[in-house]
């Protein structure tokens, strides 16, 4: 989809999107899977704790639900993108949620905490290893035309499916118990899996004469400077955006401003109106203005809306530091994607996303680790972790505006 050598490309107008969908068909089994994806992630979010709870188990163990699914996620990181090179997208994308499936079967039925658990890693495994994948064939498709709108319909669908998540999951436990939300869960992975058997086209290319599928094949995503870059603003963003999102910011403003569960819903609807608002934008800007200022700029934004939320002193401007962080994010997930795809040495998607996914879900595991240790062992409190977490973002933000280069 190359616009005239006259005329910029028309990124920013829906109908440029809707020739792009149209143009790569494909795109809507993504959109739709991920959408379903994050809908099931969302849906569990508010239910999880609660269900967990019915087992008897104390508050220190509870967060085992959560930590056993990121690991399952972190450790199939690598592996998908070998296999996703080796076998093809198209098994990974069907395979991923069938196990988020079984997993969600597994829960519903399960007879112990520990079953519960372990069938939470089977769905960390499998949501792994879809998302990994489905960022694959986002890369696959794009061009230096399309990549920053194939980026930003890829976190369009994620948000649609995150931010309407918690509501439904909170409706179908109110109305029908805990258990109905893990079965509505495993119907959409059903769902998911159908759909791609049905109108996914396979969009590996023809393997090259001596490529290498062993892990051999991340050593030039790690020998490449510009990779280097972009695995550690990674690692820096889930690190601290992860943490802010699902633990600082929730506590900060309930021990500083008395803020509820249904306020803080409020603002985290703000948040994610934001996001979705920013993303046509995003799309455009990173041909306009290139990644590198766009990484660079959403790295700061995050920074100035942490610091905001902790240095603020009234209710409005703690909302207003989540519209920040709103923005901020929304021009950081095409950018840094379009980043990663543009640098990936060889063209080999599988080891770049996967190496991408890996050190991602690394800083999702460990952030919320990390500065709960540096609350609970300094007086610095949940503002002080928010500003820990804003000079980590500038200080990110400094080295790769200082070291990387643009590249189409």
């Amino acid at each position: 989809m190359n616009a005239p050598d006259n005329q910029p490309p028309q990124a920013t107008t829906s109908a440029g999107y809707r020739e792009l969908l149209r143009a790569e068909p494909v795109l809507i089994v993504i959109m739709g899977t991920v959408a379903g994806h994050l809908l099931i992630m969302g849906m569990l979010l508010p239910v999880l704790p609660l269900y967990a709870k019915t087992y008897g188990v104390g508050d220190a163990t509870l967060g085992l639900v959560i930590t056993a699914f990121g690991l399952g996620r972190l450790m199939i990181a690598i592996p998908s993108g070998l296999l996703a090179d080796r076998v093809g997208r198209k098994v990974l994308m069907v395979g991923g949620p069938l196990l988020i499936a079984v997993g969600s079967v597994g829960c519903a039925l399960a007879e112990s905490f520990g079953w519960v658990v372990a069938w939470r890693f089977c769905q960390g495994v499998g949501a792994g290893a879809y998302m990994t994948t489905a960022m694959i064939v986002a890369a696959d498709v794009s061009s230096p035309e399309t990549r920053g709108r194939i980026m930003a319909l890829h976190q369009s669908a994620l948000l649609i499916g995150a931010g309407s998540g918690p509501a439904v999951g909170g409706f179908l436990a109110a109305q029908y118990g805990y258990q109905s939300v893990f079965w509505v869960s495993m119907a959409i992975g059903l769902a998911s899996a159908t759909f791609t058997l049905w109108r996914y086209r396979e969009t590996k290319s023809e393997p090259r004469k001596g490529e290498d599928h062993s892990l051999r094949a991340y050593l030039p995503v790690l020998q490449s400077p510009a990779m280097r870059l972009a695995l550690i603003v990674s690692l820096a963003l889930f690190l601290t955006r992860s943490s802010a999102f699902n633990q600082l910011l929730p506590l900060a403003g309930e021990e500083r401003f008395q803020l509820g569960p249904g306020q803080m819903g409020v603002g985290f609807a703000m948040l994610a109106a934001a996001n979705l608002a920013m993303l046509p934008y995003a799309g455009s800007l990173v041909g306009r203005i290139g990644m590198v200022p766009m990484i660079v700029m959403s790295c700061l934004g995050l920074a100035a809306g942490m610091a905001l939320a902790a240095l603020t002193g009234s209710v409005a401007g703690f909302f207003v530091a989540m519209v920040v962080l709103g923005i901020a994010s929304g021009l950081e997930g095409p950018s840094l994607s379009s980043y990663a795809t543009a640098h990936a040495p060889g063209e080999r998607y599988g080891p770049t996303m996967g190496a991408m996914r890996f050190v991602g879900d690394l800083g999702f595991v460990t952030g919320p680790v990390l500065l709960g240790a540096l609350i609970d062992h300094t007086s610095w409190g949940y503002g002080g972790a928010l500003i820990a977490s804003a000079v980590v973002l500038v200080a990110t933000a400094a080295l790769f505006g200082s070291m990387a280069e643009e590249k189409n």
